[in-house]
């Protein structure tokens, strides 16, 4: 994709995948409580309100799931869920993630199958300006700790 020159937004493309593979396995471990509480949610019912495009419930359902994790308002469902099936396989989930700080804004996905459960991060919004590489990766890792909850 090509647009406009944006110094604050950080794309994944072929250029950055390995940054952001990074960010994801990060994001990913750091989450990973509020995904476990995800695939707690009986699926037919999370299936039922995307296919009826119901999104509050699912942002309910991602509130709740965050709120023993990370501080609130800072993971939140982002209006969008995708359904992907064929008969006779398991659905694919994916559904639409913003992670908010005062520093930066992160976009991604997270992806439901019945094999894995995974995180993938599709665009970052600094505030600040994009760094190098291993700035980019500081801050991002410094945003994620911040709106982690402290577990005693």
């Amino acid at each position: 994709m090509i647009g406009p020159h944006n110094d604050h937004l950080l794309i994944n493309n072929g250029a950055t995948a390995q940054d952001f593979a990074v960010c994801e396995r990060i994001l990913a471990h750091g989450i990973k409580g509020v995904i476990a509480e995800l695939c707690l949610t009986n699926a037919a019912v999370m299936i039922s309100y995307i296919c009826t495009r119901q999104h509050d419930n699912i942002g309910d359902i991602v509130a709740s799931s965050a709120e023993l994790y990370m501080k609130p308002g800072t993971l939140r469902y982002a209006d969008h869920a995708d359904l992907d099936f064929e008969w006779g396989h398991t659905p694919l989930v994916t559904i639409e993630m913003t992670l908010t700080h005062p520093t930066l804004t992160t976009f991604f996905r997270i992806v439901f199958d019945d094999r894995f459960v995974g995180v993938d991060i599709h665009s970052t919004l600094f505030n600040e300006g994009i760094g190098t590489s291993l700035e980019n990766q500081h801050r991002f890792v410094r945003a994620l700790t911040d709106n982690l909850l402290l577990r005693r």
